[in-house]
């Protein structure tokens, strides 16, 4: 472990450096305060299912991966100060979210040790880089060791919680989510833009795992409150697959809108990212719909991207005809991509299937425009209203694969 940090110490010294002249705005920023009097039931009165308390959890971890790389490149790239300090503020209201979700199992003030513990996991990562900058040794070492010591307290925090969070491998879930950050930050600080977006994608397939396992403990601890899954195996696993293709879609477009507008030398590696989650929900419907409608929505979808794409750089070219024809051309698209589904699906219902289209690019053409003006409080509350409207366009979805292909998703 410890030789794994003094390895990436070079790399780390230049993310310190950004981090003790910019991020002190940010990470270093007073958290977000729990509310600790906030009323919680007791937990026999909490009912919730395992489908639900899955996708929540998930959602919650997503959100803690995603807001961190956020970070990581408002600082390793330089971007504005308050820029990072909003991020930041967006990545310590994650804790307190993930401390929150906890309350109705353990308690109030076992969700507030919680988000403590989750708030210095947090500042312990910039502990580490303030010493990489500074290149001493002693520093280093105790900070790393800092850092992965909270790693294990947590670990003895939740497996104290819980019997079937055992503390052997909820310490393992604890290390791997450090090493995969370290190896995310190191690639986006040595440039291996490659290697920065699998770093990324690494950290979250590891983080589903990581919540899926807490999600097991607590359906397994306390079966009085969480009832099973109301969906069969295939049926949950259908939603959880397409949630995770379209939260990529919405991801790798604020990464894009980031990398883009800034004119970052990472944009090419976010874009063909980007492209190759269109090409992953057409594949997606390969086995209900055949290999012909999968290449049909990976080319409306792949017209999607490249529309948005051309609206952006309209905007910043302040040509207000471009502006409107290519704004014209992306909501017509989207009504195409309506069309096409309705007509796949009857469970589909196209003027549905268009509201939701068209909310999609109402709300991310919102989140764009907050980001070019500078407004980096409404830039962060848009994304988050994208992100969660998105998820319940992909619940739509899987809804009605489930309903037309009962036999292969029973």
């Amino acid at each position: 472990m410890t030789s794994l940090l003094r390895d990436v110490s070079i790399a780390m010294t230049l993310f310190a450096a950004t981090a003790c002249s910019s991020a002190s705005s940010s990470v270093t920023t007073p958290p977000p305060q729990v509310d600790a009097a906030a009323p919680v039931p007791p937990p026999s009165t909490q009912t919730t299912d395992e489908f639900q308390l899955r996708t929540n959890m998930r959602a919650l971890w997503e959100e803690h991966a995603f807001y961190t790389r956020n970070y990581i490149i408002a600082v390793v790239d330089g971007l504005p100060d308050d820029e990072a300090a909003v991020v930041g503020q967006r990545l310590f209201q994650n804790q307190i979210d993930i401390g929150v979700a906890m309350r109705p199992f353990f308690g109030v003030d076992a969700g507030n040790q919680l988000t403590a513990l989750l708030h210095q996991h947090i500042q312990g990562a910039a502990d580490v880089l303030a010493a990489a900058i500074a290149h001493d040794d002693a520093a280093f070492k105790a900070a790393n060791d800092a850092w992965y010591q909270n790693g294990y307290q947590i670990a003895q925090f939740l497996a104290a919680a819980n019997p079937h969070w055992d503390l052997q491998t909820t310490a393992n879930h604890m290390n791997r989510h450090l090493d995969l950050t370290l190896a995310e930050a190191t690639a986006r600080l040595t440039k291996d833009y490659a290697a920065d977006v699998k770093g990324y994608d690494d950290v979250v397939d590891h983080l589903m795992t990581f919540a899926d396992f807490l999600t097991e403990g607590i359906f397994a601890q306390f079966p009085a409150i969480v009832g099973p899954s109301p969906l069969s195996s295939q049926n949950e696993a259908l939603h959880l697959a397409m949630r995770r293709l379209w939260e990529d879609h919405v991801q790798w477009t604020r990464v894009y809108i980031i990398d883009q507008t800034a004119k970052l030398p990472s944009t090419p590696f976010s874009a063909q990212r980007l492209l190759r989650n269109q090409s992953d929900i057409g594949n997606a419907i390969v086995p209900f719909y055949g290999q012909q409608a999968g290449a049909q929505l990976t080319t409306l979808l792949t017209g999607h991207i490249t529309g948005a794409v051309a609206v952006l750089e309209a905007v910043e070219s302040g040509d207000k005809n471009a502006i409107a024809q290519a704004n014209d051309a992306w909501y017509a698209n989207a009504n195409d991509i309506a069309v096409f589904l309705a007509g796949a699906n009857p469970n589909w219902r196209l003027a549905d299937l268009q509201f939701h289209m068209k909310l999609h690019l109402d709300q991310t053409l919102a989140e764009a425009a907050a980001h070019l003006a500078g407004q980096w409080s409404a830039d962060v509350s848009a994304y988050d209203v994208v992100d969660a409207h998105i998820r319940q366009m992909a619940d739509i979805l899987s809804d009605g694969i489930a309903k037309q292909f009962p036999s292969q998703i029973p």
